[in-house]
């Protein structure tokens, strides 16, 4: 999917539009809810990475009808002269080339649950590890790199 512009946003309302949560009944009854439950901006003032863990739940008759579902979104900000803020949109399934996604994100989507991208959230932890090392002085050897 490629980057929807809306003409003259600002990051603030693009990240409130993201992360507004909705509800629709289907004409069966079903009730489905979206809610974000947690997100962040990690970035700088033109172009970032808005993350955030949503919770899907069906329900019918006030009973759940389906399992809950959860998933960590990752949408791709940035501003662009004329157009103003937009968004690319992906989710861990599509092993996004970004890994800033804070680790308590990790847990509230656990694996085992919810299922998700294995090999993304190694990497994710990985990127942690790498920013703690750089931030206490640690200092790697070639080979370690």
């Amino acid at each position: 999917m490629g980057w929807l512009f809306t003409c003259g946003s600002t990051r603030r309302g693009l990240i409130e539009e993201r992360t507004k949560g909705w509800e629709r009944t289907n004409d069966d009854g079903l009730v489905i809810t979206s809610t974000c439950l947690a997100h962040c901006y990690r970035g700088g003032s033109f172009s970032g990475v808005l993350w955030s863990v949503w919770e899907r739940t069906f329900t019918k008759e006030g009973t759940e009808s389906s399992p809950k579902q959860r998933w960590i979104q990752c949408d791709l900000l940035r501003h662009q002269n004329g157009d103003g803020w937009g968004y690319k949109d992906m989710e861990e399934s599509c092993g996004p080339y970004f890994f800033s996604c804070p680790l308590k994100y990790l847990a509230m989507v656990p694996l085992e649950e919810f299922g998700g991208n294995a090999e993304w959230r190694e990497q994710v932890v990985l990127h942690h590890q790498r920013q703690r090392n750089v931030g206490s002085g640690v200092q790697r050897s070639a080979s370690d790199r």
